[in-house]
């Protein structure tokens, strides 16, 4: 997918990170939603609308934007990268039902694709890591509350932020525990 268009107003995100890495970041969402469409089967049902992805991608590097001057900081960590991606899908929904006439389970399909994808960055981090059968339901039941806060709860990126971090110190804190034994 290209990133062709400008946002009005917003030229300086082109100059400022590079018309190249905006239209990867574009390339990249797309792709990772294109994903998640074939593995739930439903390209046939939802489609990605890439004028909403262009939206979601220059309002993201905005944010990035200012964090980078706000902060001081060169460079910006993955649980702030997950974060505010995640926001900005949640937020402008780039995924569309394209039959309205049966869509009921189709309601949320942004909030799972988030989900999912946080999911997926949650627990590849280390990927060599097996789920043991007896936890599998309360490590469900976290991703399945997620999607429910993202569906009923008011959510911003820094707490969709904080939420990963408790997430990556909980793992830590185990790390310390199981190192003690």
């Amino acid at each position: 997918m290209d990133f062709d268009g400008k946002k009005e107003g917003y030229d300086f995100i082109l100059d400022k990170f590079g018309e190249e890495k905006v239209a990867s970041r574009c390339e990249f969402l797309y792709d990772m939603l294109a994903a998640y469409l074939k593995r739930k089967q439903l390209s046939n049902r939802v489609c990605i609308v890439p004028e909403i992805l262009k939206h979601i991608v220059v309002d993201y590097f905005v944010d990035i934007y200012r964090l980078k001057d706000f902060q001081g900081i060169d460079l910006v960590n993955d649980t702030k990268i997950m974060a505010y991606t995640a926001f900005w899908i949640l937020r402008h929904k780039p995924l569309q039902i394209l039959d309205v006439g049966k869509a009921c389970d189709l309601v949320y399909v942004n909030e799972d694709a988030v989900g999912e994808m946080l999911r997926a960055y949650l627990f590849n981090n280390p990927s060599d890591v097996v789920i043991v059968s007896e936890k599998s339901q309360r490590i469900d039941d976290f991703v399945n509350t997620m999607k429910y806060f993202f569906q009923y709860r008011l959510f911003t990126a820094q707490n969709i932020e904080f939420m990963i971090m408790a997430f990556e110190a909980g793992r830590d804190y185990q790390y310390c525990a199981d190192r003690q034994k």
